[in-house]
């Protein structure tokens, strides 16, 4: 997935580009290479890049303190195969019913530090965890398991919970997980995709691989991760499995999103009609949409009604 950060987004290459890394200029030339290859070796070959997560994001200066005043721990998380390692819990305030917060891919729970702000000045307790190798978390890979393994466990823990709070891939492992019994009261996405069909589209996009490598690449991530799942994609589907009609769902998206496309919001309020909303923003993007005033506003209001 990481592909997306070194050659653009299936939504549109950026217009302003600072000077590539030697990380990323080392990606596009494998990337390159890999587009000459043919299909199924080129799936073959560019497996590896997808289910890459890449750099760990620090804690930014303005997450510090929320980020060191959480009470830490760690938990186990099964993972495929049971292979899943561990992950770093987080948690603020006390009481009944908290929050779940759920980052991203090459995410961290540091991310929610405005909002988790905004719920502490409610009264509102909130959780989150860094996936394993994600943020403080120990490992070298992980998978939407293992993420919805994590929040089983905070769940066992802390839950059922009063809402959950999800970004960006984040939104389709916590619309999984409910799905497949994870309890929660409402449901917040912010930029998050609706199935795991556009993980695969958008990676072989951005990396620029033609339709027959797609296809491959779709194939060949089922077989190789899951190779018991009858129905990779319907199970990691939140179109296919929407959410409960007693689950009222909030989708935030920002209409100029290069990482998820505003069409990805479309489909998951379309596919909870008459119990989701959405609420959109401009100019905000993939990352910054976390820590809008008119955001964090409105998704404490949701959570409070």
């Amino acid at each position: 997935m990481s592909a997306q950060a070194a050659t653009g987004t299936a939504a549109g290459p950026a217009t302003v580009r600072r000077p590539a890394t030697i990380r990323e200029a080392a990606l596009r030339s494998a990337l390159d290479a890999i587009r000459q290859l043919p299909p199924r070796s080129a799936a073959a070959a560019a497996l590896p890049f997808f289910m890459s997560v890449g750099p760990r994001r620090t804690v930014q200066t303005e997450e510090e303190h929320t980020h060191l005043i959480s009470e830490r721990s760690r938990i186990p998380v099964p993972g495929l195969h049971g292979k899943g390692g561990e992950a770093v819990a987080y948690a603020w305030g006390s009481g009944d019913r908290p929050v779940l917060l759920v980052h991203g891919w090459g995410g961290r729970a540091s991310q929610f530090a405005a909002l988790v702000q905004e719920l502490r000045y409610a009264g509102v307790a909130a959780v989150a965890f860094d996936a394993p190798a994600h943020g403080d978390a120990p490992g070298r890979g992980t998978y939407i398991l293992d993420f919805i393994g994590a929040m089983a466990e905070l769940e066992r823990r802390h839950g059922p919970f009063r809402a959950v709070v999800a970004h960006s891939f984040g939104s389709l492992a916590a619309l999984v997980a409910i799905s497949e019994g994870l309890v929660a009261d409402r449901v917040v996405t912010v930029s998050g995709m609706a199935d795991a069909d556009h993980l695969v589209a958008s990676f072989a996009a951005a990396a620029g691989l033609g339709p027959a490598a797609a296809a491959a690449l779709r194939e060949r991530f089922a077989r190789r991760i899951f190779p018991l799942e009858p129905d990779v994609y319907g199970r990691f589907s939140a179109v296919q499995r929407p959410l409960p009609e007693s689950v009222p769902l909030l989708v935030v998206h920002d209409a100029a999103d290069r990482r998820v496309p505003l069409t990805e919001a479309d489909r998951l309020v379309a596919a909870n009609a008459g119990h989701a909303s959405q609420f959109s923003t401009r100019g905000l993007g993939h990352q910054r949409i976390l820590a809008d005033e008119r955001v964090l506003t409105e998704i404490t209001r949701f959570i409070s009604g």
